[in-house]
């Protein structure tokens, strides 16, 4: 007598690949939060590492923080504090002053070793270091960008995530009123200080001093004059490019005035004698957490809408992550905590101030 052969039949294998399809289900979102809890912590090491090159910087200059950025040359804070973060052969290399971070048709492979100084800058520019980008964010790692200039001058650069806290109080990068600085859409604008006169830690100095050749790479800032306390104060704060930054800066900004950009190193539009566009390398904590990109404006959803109005202005100076809820901040005294985009916005402007005397920046 034949033995029989046993097998599964059709409504066994469907049991089976549906128990599958439900344990993968459950196991996908404990791999994405897993792998999100270790982006996160990886993230607050890089932001620790910064901390700590802030406060080496000022260690070796009279206790003063790093400048924003060099108002009338592009130069950005985190070009000066690059031997901090073990990169100093990229920083000699650097020739602050009056040498540009971009050219007419830019370079498609700079060499940091050229003898040409722009060469130099651009090819700075275009290395990224993975002390300045959140490993969750989604942000191409070069993007070919174009200034406001007519016509545009180009570079690759590589988009930053960690940005200086710049005020706690104006939720816009506008600029004064002339004399002072060029002016620009008072209605929205008409109370918008320079960047050197702004409450937060990060601050240029002012206009007649705002060059590296004027006073080093030094800000106004002394970190023992923190006020409200250092532990109080936050210094540097994340935040996410716009999401269709490749396509907008390939084009000349001024058509794109709103776009959300964040630059390592240097940039070709703070170079402005006023320095104009300080949402290159700093951020407002007047602005609430992971604000939304607003309602486009214009017809192309691609294209970023006009800074002049107020929803632009202030994505465009916005901190914020791809972690969920929230994003890290150092605080002055480098110590890095989790903010939740719930906090209250009062005490998230008394997080940007560096002297508004408030009684409460309790983040628990």
């Amino acid at each position: 007598m034949g033995s029989k052969r046993g097998g599964f039949t059709l409504i066994e294998l469907l049991v089976v690949i549906a128990i599958i399809a439900v344990l993968v289900g459950l196991l996908v979102p404990a791999v994405q939060k897993v792998r999100e809890a270790a982006n996160r912590m990886s993230c607050s090491n890089n932001m620790k590492q910064l901390g700590l090159a802030i406060h080496n910087f000022a260690s070796t200059n009279n206790d003063s923080i790093p400048m924003l950025g060099e108002a009338q040359e592009g130069g950005h804070w985190t070009a000066f504090i690059l031997p901090f973060i073990e990169q100093d052969a990229m920083f000699k290399a650097l020739s602050f002053g009056s040498t540009d971070f971009a050219t007419a048709a830019g370079l498609p492979s700079p060499d940091i070793s050229s003898a040409n100084r722009i060469e130099r800058q651009m090819a700075a520019c275009n290395t990224p270091l993975k002390t300045l980008r959140c490993p969750s964010s989604t942000a191409p790692t070069r993007i070919f960008d174009g200034s406001t200039y007519s016509p545009p001058w180009f570079a690759n650069r590589v988009p930053c995530n960690y940005l200086g806290v710049v005020t706690g109080l104006q939720p816009h990068d506008g600029k004064p009123s002339a004399p002072r600085g060029w002016g620009r859409n008072p209605g929205v604008f008409s109370t918008a200080k320079g960047n050197w006169e702004l409450d937060g830690m990060f601050i240029c100095r002012p206009t007649a001093s705002s060059r590296v050749a004027q006073g080093g790479l030094g800000s106004q800032v002394k970190i023992s004059a923190i006020a409200d306390g250092t532990s109080n104060t936050a210094m540097i704060a994340e935040a996410e490019p716009d999401s269709f930054l490749q396509s907008i800066a390939q084009v000349q900004e001024n058509p794109n005035a709103g776009r959300k950009d964040h630059w390592t190193i240097g940039g070709d539009d703070f170079d402005n004698w006023e320095g104009t566009d300080w949402s290159e390398m700093g951020c407002s904590l007047a602005v609430r957490i992971n604000y939304p990109r607003p309602t486009q404006v214009a017809g192309d959803a691609n294209v970023a809408g006009n800074d002049g109005n107020a929803a632009w202005a202030a994505y465009e100076v916005s901190a914020g992550s791809r972690h969920s809820g929230g994003c890290n901040m150092v605080m002055g005294d480098g110590s890095v905590r989790f903010v939740r985009e719930t906090l209250s916005p009062a005490i998230l402007s008394a997080l940007g101030t560096r002297e508004g005397g408030e009684a409460n920046t309790n983040l628990d």
